[in-house]
């Protein structure tokens, strides 16, 4: 069961391949007829304006089946992660209210840290791993994931790192950097890429 996603994407990936498709960045394409929110990708940088009292409040991501992904944030500067998956013998997992900042890019991008966070869009075990990869080794070597907008690698160890993004009516999201430079695919759906806020304060 937790290893769902990884399976689905090896199976799309082998159907793309046998396309002959070998855009890196097909899953920032929309889709016609697809998820309306999948339309807009890859989506806008954020305002100049933006601060950190613009991201306070409650966001939700979804990944397979019933899972749901929670961040709350807080105007002090802190916030909780709760992650639940009721197919997983209910699965939960829960960060202390732990410290969150933001990175201003020279390009304009704004990337959000997530001090104890994890990243649960390729399954539990992936998340548990926080950042490093062991491949049965002694010493763990830190997880490379790829930023799509900044097209860079970027190291989550002991944290979860986010791109700020906006959508065309100008409503914030928090994107997921990938496993993979070639990220994920638009036809298994753009929503288990980000959070969308749910609740203001």
């Amino acid at each position: 069961m937790r290893n769902r996603r990884g399976l689905l994407v090896l199976i799309v990936a082998a159907i793309i391949a046998s396309l002959g498709c070998t855009c890196p960045c097909i899953s920032m394409l929309p889709l016609p007829g697809g998820d309306p929110m999948c339309q807009e990708a890859p989506y806008s940088p954020p305002p100049e304006t933006l601060q950190e009292s613009d991201l306070v409040g409650t966001w939700e991501a979804y990944y397979w089946g019933d899972s749901v992904d929670t961040l709350i944030m807080r105007d002090d500067g802190t916030f909780k992660q709760i992650f639940y998956d009721p197919a997983e013998d209910g699965y939960r997992y829960e960060t202390p209210w732990n410290r969150w900042w933001l990175e201003k890019l020279p390009d304009g991008a704004v990337r959000l840290h997530l001090a104890g966070a994890r990243y649960y869009p390729d399954g539990i075990e992936t998340a548990e791993g926080e950042g490093v990869q062991s491949y049965g080794e002694p010493n763990p070597s830190p997880m490379p994931f790829f930023d799509p907008f900044a097209e860079e690698g970027v190291f989550m160890v002991g944290e979860l790192v986010l791109q700020v993004r906006a959508d065309s009516s100008g409503e914030l999201l928090l994107h997921h950097l990938w496993m993979h430079h070639d990220g994920g695919f638009a036809i298994a759906g753009c929503q288990r890429e980000q959070f969308r806020r749910v609740e203001t304060p």
